[in-house]
């Protein structure tokens, strides 16, 4: 077992003991299979587990729900959806865990979600951790690369982080992005967003270089939407760059930007 996978399964386990873990997989399949405590098993029904663990959260308990696949979101999307739309209501935390294969593209969740996306290995457990700390409802989407031990660099709470200083470009990464951006050579910082679409932090970070490539899990299209009062100054036309592009589809967007 790799080092990030088993520093989850700890803090999973951890949380276990004193509060809840709800869903389909618990005690079957999947990381909360193996974590014991206080475990709700629902029918094979997405929707079914986020109901019982909004209600939970309601309650003031810090529920975690393990989705079996990404699809899991979508089929619950209408009960996350009416979760996300009273945060006020919530006196606990309602944490919805799921991997995040490499070959997907991030998942369009309902307004009023906190989505964190971990990339590098310890973050699943500082993204974690930070979703348990803010009352309402949070998304967590844990790639291979955060449970790998390829690279490193967790850092706590779920604001941006500097994974690579540079001066000649930004790479605004995510998911498999970041381990791309970081293999990839040149006067680049790395900047991992974790999930983060503020435009007005991202804009601090993209405004030291005035370049910016997109390094995104999937389809960028919607970060670049998202993020798009970013770019406003920027020196050069921002470019993007799929992750499953690979590092000399990169390597080529960084050159250009570069002698933009």
């Amino acid at each position: 077992m790799s080092s990030g996978h088993d520093a989850l399964l700890k803090r999973l386990a951890a949380h276990a003991a004193s509060e809840v873990v709800v869903g389909e997989a618990v005690g079957a399949a999947g990381l909360c299979a193996k974590v014991g405590g206080n475990q709700v098993r629902t029918p094979l029904s997405e929707a079914a587990a986020v109901g019982v663990a909004s209600g939970l959260a309601l309650a003031g308990k810090r529920p975690v729900v393990e989705l079996i696949d990404l699809r899991g979101l979508e089929r619950a999307a209408e009960a996350l959806a009416d979760a996300a739309g009273r945060p006020s209501a919530f006196a606990g935390t309602l944490v919805v865990l799921a991997a995040l294969p490499v070959d997907a593209d991030l998942p369009r969740l309902p307004a009023g979600l906190r989505c964190r996306v971990a990339g590098v290995p310890g973050d699943a457990v500082a993204l974690f951790d930070a979703a348990l700390a803010v009352p309402g409802v949070s998304v967590l989407l844990v790639t291979a690369s955060a449970l790998d031990g390829r690279v490193g660099g967790a850092d706590p709470g779920d604001a941006p982080v500097t994974r690579r200083a540079g001066r000649g470009a930004t790479l605004l990464a995510e998911g498999e992005g970041v381990a791309l951006a970081l293999d990839t050579p040149g006067d680049a910082e790395v900047v991992d967003l974790r999930g983060c679409r503020d435009a007005a932090v991202i804009g601090a970070h993209v405004a030291r270089t005035g370049r910016v490539v997109l390094v995104g899990h999937g389809d960028a299209t919607p970060l670049h939407a998202a993020l798009g009062s970013a770019f406003w100054r920027l020196e050069a036309q921002p470019l993007a760059v799929h992750a499953r592009d690979g590092a000399e589809a990169l390597s080529r967007a960084l050159s250009e930007t570069l002698s933009a």
